[in-house]
């Protein structure tokens, strides 16, 4: 189904992975609009449209709305899971929850809109990009992506981020579980979904310019200007070193992301540095440890 009014838009990253410099980029388009993110409640939305659309009988025994309004069919013919709700009804109510809450009034003299969030897809029990795409199936995925050991750096120096070694090791786990079905989800329909590196971002390369032509523009000053500015980068990139954050990590937590994240770095085209690599051996009985004690907290 072609998505009527403007078509969507959802950028997808780890946290420090360079969303919301990507979303800024896309704001400075006249015809664009990307929201911030929202705690990742659609996650949970999800949840709950899936847990009827996958039950058999959900939409089992459906009737018209008009016929049970005037009660025309006889009592004892009446089922216990009937409905009004047929699956195109099921679809359309929860588009317009999020139409509401994203599109309102349907954003005039927008082409494109959408939303720029961190918090999806870190557990593989999580449904979110199934429940955007039956909802938007025309809509475009765009996936950031920047080496693990920096992201992970930068999200150490902020008060909300990682400072112990358990929330260093869930931390990887999100990673893992995150990206793994990024690069599936992007491998099933490249033409529509967008791997961006965050390398190549501030270089003006790769597949953001891919991007920008798909939405019908290119990368002018404008774009330049936000890719330039400190505060278009936050904080932690207002100095030279940004593709160096990893030299500031004690030594454990170069050897838990070694661990855990190793295989995944060399899948995404980043290398570990030689002292990662080998504290990476030493970190698996720690990873270890730190599981267990998780598993055995309440």
């Amino acid at each position: 189904m072609k998505t009527a009014g403007p078509r969507p838009i959802f950028v997808l990253g780890a946290a420090r992975t360079g969303t919301t410099l990507l979303q800024r980029l896309l704001n400075s388009y006249d015809d664009v609009l990307v929201w911030g993110e929202h705690a990742g409640f659609l996650e949970h939305v999800a949840r709950a449209f899936y847990r009827a659309w996958d039950d058999p009988s959900f939409f089992k025994d459906v009737a018209p709305l008009a016929e049970i309004l005037a009660g025309s069919r006889p009592e004892e013919t009446w089922q216990g899971w009937m409905t009004w709700t047929s699956r195109e009804d099921w679809l359309r109510t929860f588009r317009g929850l999020l139409d509401a809450l994203f599109v309102p009034a349907g954003l005039p003299g927008k082409r494109w809109w959408g939303f720029k969030e961190i918090r999806y897809m870190a557990t593989r029990a999580d449904r979110t990009l199934d429940f955007l795409h039956a909802l938007y199936p025309d809509a475009l995925f765009a996936f950031i992506v920047r080496h693990p050991l920096n992201a992970i750096a930068s999200v150490r120096r902020i008060p909300e981020g990682a400072h112990r070694l358990d929330e260093l090791e869930r931390l990887c786990a999100g990673w893992e579980s995150r990206y793994r079905s990024y690069r599936a989800w992007h491998a099933a329909d490249p033409s529509r979904r967008f791997w961006i590196v965050y390398e190549d971002l501030i270089r003006e390369e790769g597949d953001v310019r891919r991007l920008v032509a798909t939405l019908g523009h290119e990368l002018g000053e404008p774009q330049r200007a936000v890719l330039r500015s400190g505060e278009g980068r936050w904080s932690s990139f207002s100095d030279e070193a940004v593709n160096e954050r990893w030299r500031g990590l004690p030594a454990a937590w170069l050897a838990v992301i070694a661990a855990t994240l190793g295989p995944l770095c060399a899948d995404l085209g980043y290398e570990l540095p030689p002292s990662a690599r080998l504290y990476g051996l030493a970190g698996r009985p720690l990873v270890r440890a730190l599981r267990l004690r998780d598993g055995l907290r309440p």
